[in-house]
């Protein structure tokens, strides 16, 4: 028996399947439909092919899909990969989403076809019959599944055409091109070529302007040996020095020691701050002084650069709560918060009247002034720093 004839009650409220045999002759009642299971059929987007000609083959299968009966399709035997079609060839398929439309459910699946047989020119062509597995599912009475049956699908005929007289014994391609078109688009190539070579011309000359102008803009009218350090190498310099009077300190603070660890956290919460720091460029012999840090400057002339800042706690705090009704960055304010503590422990261990230098005091919070300047060190390294000012624009233009 090839096809199944269901009756599929809609509106059914008992649980017949668990009756005996006798509930199988009830009478219908309103609203029950009388249907097949499952409805399949073909759909091509042309009657007539040639040889080697790809179409497209749609396969559309209605299957009931109820609360009470469904009927379950192996789909793993429609799949491109696995669907026999011979003497047609599947080159590619999909499967489209379901359309569920109560009591059925359409499942859809597109195939790009061809055939490359010899000898079927001008002839009438099948695309074969094929047989797809089902069963039923109930859940009327305690639920049960059927055993497999087949559905059948119609062949289709497909109309192979002949593109050369019936005397010909072979197929010639020829060319479609004339000669005059080839020339037409050689002249039309070189045309191209020319526009495309004058345009990249201009946009050389072009680049070329730009980088004078920039270098223009950046370039320091000072001679070499004149210009200050910038603030890389002055962050750089920084922190060698910080890490020098961190190893010193080891065998305990002298008053000399803080004094060094206070010039390094000057500047460098003057840098966190975006003050200018002093310098002043001079001779190698010439020596620094009290709260100047001297940095090395130049390769073949060795020069030196004295750095100073006179900094304080109170001057950071006073700029962290005066910041012109902007708000600050929180890096930055966590930057500050840190050489503040640094900056009042150590100036009160060497300046204040009681100075004493415990060592465990010091030695934290200049760890403290330590690992804040390798933050801000981080912080002005030009990724991130493009980085922040981006995101500051944003915030201040309001983009989310």
């Amino acid at each position: 028996m090839n096809r199944l004839t269901l009756l599929v009650f809609l509106s059914l409220a008992t649980p017949a399947l668990a009756q005996p045999p006798k509930a199988f002759t009830q009478t219908k009642q309103p609203g029950d439909v009388e249907t097949d299971p499952i409805r399949c059929f073909w759909k091509t987007d042309r009657s007539s092919i040639v040889v080697g000609e790809r179409f497209t083959l749609v396969l559309t299968c209605g299957v009931i899909d109820t609360d009470k009966i469904k009927a379950i399709v192996d789909l793993n035997q429609l799949e491109p990969s696995t669907i026999g079609l011979l003497p047609f060839e599947v080159v590619k398929g999909v499967r489209h989403e379901d359309v569920k439309a109560s009591p059925w459910r359409y499942i859809q699946y597109e195939y790009t076809v061809r055939t490359i047989a010899e000898g079927l020119f001008d002839k009438e062509l099948n695309i074969p019959s094929v047989k797809i597995t089902y069963h039923i599912q109930s859940s009327i009475g305690g639920g049960s599944t059927g055993r497999d049956q087949l559905y059948q699908l119609p062949p289709i005929t497909m109309r192979i055409a002949s593109l050369v007289p019936v005397k010909n014994n072979d197929i010639r391609d020829a060319a479609p091109n004339t000669f005059a078109e080839i020339e037409n688009r050689r002249v039309r190539a070189t045309g191209e070529f020319v526009a495309a070579a004058i345009a990249f011309g201009f946009a050389v000359v072009l680049l070329g302007l730009a980088l004078v102008r920039v270098v223009g803009r950046y370039r320091v009218r000072t001679p070499a040996s004149e210009r200050p350090l910038g603030l890389g190498a002055v962050l750089r310099g920084v922190l060698r020095e910080a890490r020098r009077v961190r190893e010193d300190a080891e065998g305990g603070w002298t008053p000399e020691l803080a004094t060094r660890a206070l010039t390094v956290l000057r500047i460098g919460a003057a840098v966190a701050l975006g003050r200018p720091v002093a310098q002043a460029i001079v001779d190698s012999h010439v020596v620094a002084r009290e709260g100047q840090l001297a940095l090395r400057k130049g390769l073949l002339r060795s020069r030196r650069s004295l750095v100073s800042n006179a900094t304080t706690a109170q001057t950071i705090a006073k700029s962290i709560a005066n910041v012109n009704g902007r708000p600050m960055n929180p890096r930055t304010e966590a930057i500050l918060k840190e050489l503040e503590t640094s900056l009042s422990a150590l100036s009160v261990a060497r300046y204040g009247r009681d100075a004493k230098l415990e060592s465990a005091t010091l030695t934290a919070a200049f760890d403290n002034g330590l690992s804040a300047l390798e933050k801000l060190r981080t912080a002005t390294m030009w990724p991130v720093r493009k980085v922040g000012s981006l995101t500051r624009l944003s915030t201040e233009i309001g983009w989310s």
